[in-house]
């Protein structure tokens, strides 16, 4: 039986089926393809259609997306015909899918497509919000145009720095050819910029913008062709992107264009790692790493010394001894934070001629008053076995990512942050404290959960957990992590002639949005970030299976024990009670079993076991959301559902349909 995914999304992509015909990195998922661009008057309501029809044998598939649109019912129409209805969040977004293929539709309403052709007019219509009939949304329509089949980037460019006050700048450029015409997008990020303060951007000399730093120096600039949600249409006379292009911001940051990508070095896993803490007489504090390990693959060690301090004063500079021998200085950026690394294999940190190794009773000093020792039984850099669980869960509950700067000591706490899910950002303080922060200047906000402080040494460790195979992670949660990584991402696996183009063992992926991801053979899942190497950002590290068999990871889902869906359906959409006496409601002709949510939310379920998120329409339609075999029958069974799975397991199940109930 196949699973139904919900197809609400958050961001402005769309979802690709994936087909098996290949190019490298670019996957055609129709012979046929059109597009439009939904717009109306008096509003700010936009929308874009995507049509793709396929030759061979005459199936469809239509997907329409659209944003600042008023909550309730839609309604698509195709050349003035009724096609089906679609419903929008409580944020202006709305996303109907349907796949000719196994008639999984996203949304509701018998779905009549006509063969998709140029010059066709799509209108996207409110029809109502069952809440509030008062609420009115503003019509919006277009026409579909050819898109073209070979559609390719044209330009992939970054530009960043790192000043020595720790000013950060990212800058990332795309432009696609789609049907003759060049489709852009530009993000650009500063952090730790002077506070509350307006700069200028300017790209090859040019005007560009400006953009207003937050309470802790944080801004960015989103630009884009295409309708997008958190960008803005580029400015007339946007200034034109190319490689060797300069980029400034304020007048001290800037950068230029190129094509180069970066990556992040492996995780050190065995060997020597070790950390001792420095302390002082004044607000001063920090730590001292230092490892040996050998690479996987690798047959010479390799080393790695750390030094990272805060609450210094402001510009300040300090030597840094090791021994009784001067290593090298540091100075405090605006926030009082400094760093020195020396690191075999990286000739800008490479260990310096007069290094003296670390021994037992080794003391490291920075500056006159700030100082710490390795005794002879040192601490160990290894995260305590009981928070490498707690971890793994944080960061696929959270969404934690360690961008390329970590905005040390901000808010003077000695703190680093990490980007969680959406507008989120955390903090991790030397403790090993992590908190959500509040949004209001400052390291403040609440505290989610106390890890070693290994976790603050290396965040990495926090934003990369692993789901080891050992006695620490269960192999109930690592399937039920699987089965929400299923859902979230919407994997379909490529053709196998994809497999190993970067040479890495690695097999892979076609998500939503048109990502790519892998996995290699250790189980790492990386969403890829289309440079010419199989690089990019790690997802989830689950376990050689999922490499051997894909198919457990793009069927996830089915691969969790009915029990279990029984008991995270009850769980994560709040089920308060089957209904039996709401009677009379047909869907393809036969009668459906309903029940209601704490939050008033209704849902039904098919004799052919399917289970919907009802629109509130006059009819038994909604948003499919899974499938259940022989619940039609005995449909309290839903009600009574418990799990069998370890209590790790359980929290990750109790999330795994939550997003389905924000659809309406």
């Amino acid at each position: 039986m196949s699973f139904g995914r919900n197809r609400r999304r958050s961001s402005n992509v769309a979802h690709l089926i994936a087909v098996e015909s290949v190019e490298p990195r670019v996957l055609l998922s129709g012979d046929e393809k059109f597009k439009a661009v939904l717009t109306g008057t008096g509003g700010t309501t936009i929308g874009e259609v995507k049509y793709e029809r396929e030759d061979k044998d005459g199936k469809h598939k239509l997907e329409v997306e659209v944003w600042n649109a008023a909550m309730g019912l839609w309604e698509i129409q195709i050349d003035g015909k009724f096609a089906a209805n679609f419903v929008t969040d409580e944020v202006g977004y709305g996303f109907f899918e349907f796949e000719h293929e196994g008639h999984d539709h996203g949304s509701s309403g018998a779905v009549n497509l006509p063969a998709p052709q140029a010059g066709m007019l799509i209108n996207v219509n409110f029809v109502k919000n069952p809440v509030n009939p008062s609420i009115k949304g503003i019509p919006i329509s277009g026409r579909l145009v050819s898109k073209d089949d070979d559609s390719r980037i044209a330009a992939d460019l970054t530009a960043s720095v790192t000043t020595a006050k720790r000013e950060i700048l990212e800058t990332e450029y795309e432009a696609e050819q789609e049907g003759g015409q060049q489709k852009r997008r530009l993000e650009l990020s500063v952090y730790n910029l002077q506070a509350n303060t307006a700069y200028a951007v300017q790209i090859a000399g040019k005007g560009a913008g400006t953009i207003t730093t937050n309470g802790i120096g944080q801004a960015s600039l989103r630009y884009s062709d295409k309708p997008r949600a958190g960008y803005t249409a580029f400015p007339a006379g946007f200034p034109a992107v190319a490689s060797g292009a300069a980029v400034t911001v304020g007048s001290a940051l800037s950068s230029t264009f190129s094509a180069g990508t970066g990556t992040r070095a492996p995780l050190s896993q065995s060997g020597v790692h070790q950390k001792i803490a420095l302390s002082s007489a004044t607000a001063a504090s920090g730590f001292v790493t230092w490892e040996v390990w050998t690479p996987t693959g690798a047959t010479a060690p390799k080393r790695q010394f750390r030094i990272e301090v805060w609450n210094l004063p402001a510009g300040s500079q300090h030597a840094v001894t090791v021994g009784k021998v001067s290593i090298g200085a540091v100075t405090a950026n605006a926030k009082g934070f400094a760093r020195l690394t020396f690191e075999d294999g990286d000739a800008d940190k490479a260990f310096p001629k007069n290094w003296p190794g670390i021994v037992d009773n080794t003391v490291v000093s920075v500056g006159n008053s700030i100082a710490g020792a390795f005794p002879i039984t040192v601490p160990t850099l290894a995260p305590l076995e009981q928070n490498v669980r707690e971890a793994y869960e944080l960061d696929q509950s959270l969404a934690l990512t360690a961008l390329s700067t970590l905005y040390e000591n901000s808010g003077g706490k000695g703190e680093k942050w990490l980007k969680g899910r959406g507008k989120d950002w955390y903090f991790i303080t030397p403790d090993g404290s992590l908190y959500k922060w509040d949004g209001k200047a400052g390291a403040n906000g609440a505290r989610v959960a106390v890890l070693d402080d290994a976790f603050f040494v290396k965040p990495e460790l926090l934003t990369e957990a692993k789901a080891a195979r050992d006695s620490s992670i269960s192999d109930d949660l690592v399937k039920a992590s699987a089965a929400r990584l299923d859902r979230s991402l919407e994997l379909s696996s490529a053709a196998a002639s994809n497999n190993n183009w970067g040479g890495l063992g690695e097999k892979w992926f076609r998500g939503k949005g048109n990502e790519w991801y892998f996995i290699t053979p250790d189980g790492t899942l990386t969403r890829w970030d289309k440079s010419p190497k199989a690089t990019g950002k790690v997802v989830a590290r689950l376990d050689g299976r999922y490499h051997e068999k894909p198919e457990l990871l793009t069927e996830a889902e089915a691969q969790l024990p009915q029990a279990e869906r029984e008991y995270a359906a009850k769980t994560s959409l709040k089920l308060a009670e089957f209904r039996p006496d709401t009677r009379g409601w047909l869907f393809n002709g036969a009668e459906v079993r309903w029940y209601r949510g704490f939050d008033n939310r209704w849902y039904f379920l098919t004799n052919t076991g399917d289970y919907y998120l009802w629109n509130g329409s006059k009819s038994a339609a909604g948003t499919r959301i899974t499938s259940f075999n022989d619940l039609y029958n005995l449909p309290y069974r839903l009600m009574n559902a418990t799990s069998g799975a370890d209590a790790d397991a359980r929290s990750v199940l109790d999330q795994l349909y939550a997003s389905a109930a924000s659809f309406l």
